[in-house]
């Protein structure tokens, strides 16, 4: 990893940048800074990568070992909290069996008539006020779906804040963990709970997004459609920002499709899965916000795993406007793709020959 390769990546990206058609001069200028500011951040995040020994050579790929690495994360004994449930009018009452040594887990809640047993997975790590905003807002928004979502874990990734009433919600049952361990085991630990309550469709937020009305609907609708792996599409809650735009325009966080039109990865910030048909959990050996849903994505591919992308399933994620929060978030993708590369033989391959999904053209983007 050299400088010269930064360069040379600069170069290309900000040709590409004005190649694209259907925008101004300004928005190209725009666009080709911020470009820049993404691609020094990804090759300082890469540069990172070779001097740091990469987590983990085997990932999680059952239930069994997810609660191995539940009660042993990195060697260290991680306990649960006791799991609260809100439903029925009751305050944090526990229910059910208890799993020795980790949390207690509600018995299996009897088959719902007529449609299927869906459950929002939402990881939160909350460390200022802004983060509890935030998530306020999300719950706002699940609690006015048009199709509510039958039951919400909320995992608290040992937040160094702590959850007000934010939990005291129809329907939700949150679960504490005692120290962060990154969203990858908080989504283990959400969607061991929601197949324990017997769920058949199991959906991934982040605690910063604000789903459309119709969200869990139109998840259950391409799940009824085409059950595996559905990717919605993920807009800029504030597009009109030049950060926003340029998440729109590149569909930062709306995946990736290969050539043949099949979908290569998509963001637990706007997924679902059919628990049926995807008997595959996170790899916890990625500490971060990052790539974790990438690596999920390429080994449920290497399953031969449907993956398919729902743009009617909308989603708005919050990004930092300024350019520095760019750079972080890009100096995360490059430090934790290249663990994702030495897992996956084929990821390069498949990246190579996959373009962006564009959120502001609907699709990949109009070249020159």
């Amino acid at each position: 990893m050299t400088a010269v390769e930064c360069i040379s990546a600069v170069k290309f990206a900000v040709w590409h940048v004005f190649r694209i058609k259907g925008l101004t001069v300004w928005q190209r200028l725009q666009l080709a800074l911020l470009k820049i500011v993404a691609v020094c951040g990804y090759h300082y995040g890469k540069y990172r990568s070779y001097a740091e020994t990469p987590r983990g050579s085997e990932p999680i790929a059952s239930r069994e070992d997810a609660l191995r690495a539940v009660h042993a994360v990195n060697g260290l004994v991680l306990v649960l909290a006791q799991v609260h449930y809100y439903s029925n009018g009751l305050s944090k009452a526990s229910h059910g069996k208890t799993l020795p040594g980790m949390c207690r887990i509600a018995t299996r809640q009897p088959e719902i008539d007529g449609h299927n047993f869906i459950a929002v997975v939402l990881p939160v790590y909350a460390r200022t006020e802004h983060d509890l905003a935030l998530l306020f807002k999300v719950l706002q928004y699940l609690s006015k779906q048009k199709r509510p979502a039958d039951l919400i874990v909320l995992v608290d990734d040992g937040s160094p804040l702590t959850l007000p009433s934010v939990i005291a919600n129809e329907g939700l049952a949150l679960v504490q963990l005692w120290c962060n361990k990154g969203p990858a085991t908080a989504r283990n630990c959400g969607i061991t709970l929601a197949k324990e309550r017997g769920a058949n469709v199991i959906c991934f937020l982040d605690a910063d997004c604000q789903p459309s009305s119709d969200w869990v609907a139109m998840m259950e609708r391409a799940q009824q459609e085409t059950p595996g792996i559905v990717c919605g599409k993920t807009l800029a809650d504030s597009s009109a920002t030049a950060v926003g735009r340029y998440h729109e325009v590149f569909g930062t966080l709306n995946g990736r499709m290969l050539e043949d039109g099949s979908v290569l990865y998509g963001c637990t910030c706007n997924l679902s899965i059919s628990v049926a048909g995807v008997d595959l959990l996170f790899d916890s050996s990625f500490p971060a916000a990052s790539f974790e849903d990438v690596e999920f994505c390429i080994r449920a591919k290497k399953n031969r795993i449907r993956m398919t992308y729902y743009p009617p399933a909308v989603v708005r994620h919050h990004f930092e406007p300024g350019w520095t929060s760019l750079f972080s978030q890009f100096q995360r993708y490059g430090r934790f793709e290249r663990q994702t590369a030495l897992k996956h033989k084929e990821y390069l391959p498949w990246l190579w020959s996959s373009h962006e999904i564009s959120c502001f053209f609907d699709g990949a983007l109009p070249i020159f």
